[in-house]
Formats: structure tokens, C-alpha cells, sequence
């Protein structure tokens, strides 16, 4: 791995353990834009969300079986679809669509018509949305946002629906990919420490950030980083 893709996974692993994603949704179309095949794009995610369930003040058990229930077969076939079609897909450009498309909804008053915290309904039709797009794309980390932030404002809770859900879904991706790919090399697995490090780093900013702030912030960021690579692809 050289110097810049480290210094990317650092800067990713801080961002991702103050807001639960990004080494995914960013990760992905960076990685790709490198050069790098989609299967190849280093999952450190899971280490990052493991340790935030850990620390987590808040759990969300309904939230985890609703995710395996809806999601996870709606993920599973999005992969095997992917998978044998992966040539024939722009998956950049998907991914920077992806991205721009859920921030946009997320910063918006059109959640509040798409999502009710009162429609368990709505939220397992998201679930098995968000399967779908995170099997091709990788990026379901936006809807994702947008599925727990219409579940609780509260930003302890909605991290660790985040994290639990990005837990799942990285598990399965990782033993389902690895029947078609080699992606589990015992030399990735020296960089752990990196996001172990970072997620503890990170607790000094987490603590600081409210909120309606959090969200914000949050999206803000993909957004823009979503229309550069976007634009970059036209």
C-alpha cells in the first residue's frame, strides 16, 4: 500500500469513527478513482464499527433484526448480480449518483415525506432499498443516514443504528465476495491498527459535535465530495 491510499484510510477512519460512515462512502469512488478494482476497496469499516457498538451508549436490537430480515437478501442477490456482470456496469458513475442523490435527500425536507418514524412499513421497503443499492454500489452508507436519522435525532443512537447496520452488511459482503475473490490476505490485515487508533482519536471531536450538528455535517460533506466525482465523470 502506498503512502497516499495510507494517508486516505487514516483521514477516512477518523471521519467514519465520529460519523459512523465513510470508509465505504467515500472510501469506494476514492479507491476506484485510484485505480483500484471494486472488490479490492479495504473494508476496515467493520473494525470501526465493531468498536462503536462497543462503546455505544445506546443499542437498537429491532433495528439489527430488521436489517438481516429486509436487507440482507436484497444484498446477497445485488452482489451475485453484480458480480456477474461487473464489466458492464459504470460503477463510478453509479456510486457518484448514489452519493449525490441520498445527501440531497437527507439535507431536505423531503425525508419527512419518504420516511415516518411512526411507518415500520417505510422503513423495511428502505431496508430492502438500501440492500440493493449497497450490493451494487457499495454505498448504501446514505441511505443508511437517512433510515436512522428518521428513527431517533438523537446522535448516540442514530451512530450505532449506522454502525450495527454497516456491521451486517460488511460481514456478509465479506464472506459472500470471498466465494468468488480472494480479498482476505493476511497482509491487509497488518493496517488494523490503523482504524483502531483513529476511533479512539476521534471520541475527543465526537463528544463536541451536538446533535442537529452532526447531521448536518454529515451530509454537507458527502454531498460535495458526491458532486466532484460526478462532475469529474461526465
Amino acid at each position: 500500500m502506498g503512502l497516499v491510499e495510507l494517508l486516505i484510510i487514516i483521514l477516512l477512519s477518523i471521519f467514519q469513527s465520529i460519523f459512523g460512515i465513510g470508509l465505504l462512502l467515500i472510501g469506494t469512488p476514492t479507491f476506484l478513482l485510484l485505480g483500484y478494482n471494486f472488490f479490492d476497496v479495504l473494508n476496515f469499516s467493520i473494525t470501526i464499527s465493531l468498536l462503536q457498538i462497543i462503546y455505544s451508549k445506546e443499542t437498537n436490537l429491532s433495528f439489527s433484526k430488521k436489517m438481516i430480515i429486509y436487507c440482507i437478501p436484497a444484498l446477497i442477490l445485488a452482489l451475485y448480480i453484480l458480480i456477474k456482470n461487473e464489466n458492464n456496469i459504470n460503477i463510478i458513475l453509479l456510486t457518484s449518483l448514489t452519493i449525490v442523490f441520498f445527501s440531497l435527500v437527507n439535507l431536505s425536507k423531503f425525508k419527512d415525506v419518504v420516511f415516518n418514524r411512526d411507518s415500520d412499513k417505510k422503513i423495511n421497503i428502505s431496508l430492502i432499498l438500501l440492500g440493493i443499492i449497497h450490493g451494487f454500489t457499495n454505498l448504501g452508507g446514505s441511505l443508511l443516514t437517512l433510515i436512522s436519522a428518521n428513527i431517533s435525532n438523537n446522535k448516540d443512537l442514530m451512530r450505532y443504528n449506522i454502525a450495527s447496520g454497516y456491521l451486517i452488511l460488511g460481514i456478509v459482503q465479506l464472506l459472500f465476495i470471498n466465494t468468488f475473490y480472494n480479498t482476505l490476505v493476511p497482509s491487509n490485515l497488518y493496517y488494523l491498527y490503523i482504524p483502531i487508533i483513529s476511533f479512539f482519536l476521534a471520541q475527543y471531536f465526537y463528544k463536541r459535535i451536538n446533535s442537529q450538528m452532526f447531521s448536518r455535517v454529515l451530509n454537507i460533506i458527502v454531498l460535495i465530495y458526491g458532486s466532484y466525482i460526478f462532475i469529474n465523470n461526465l
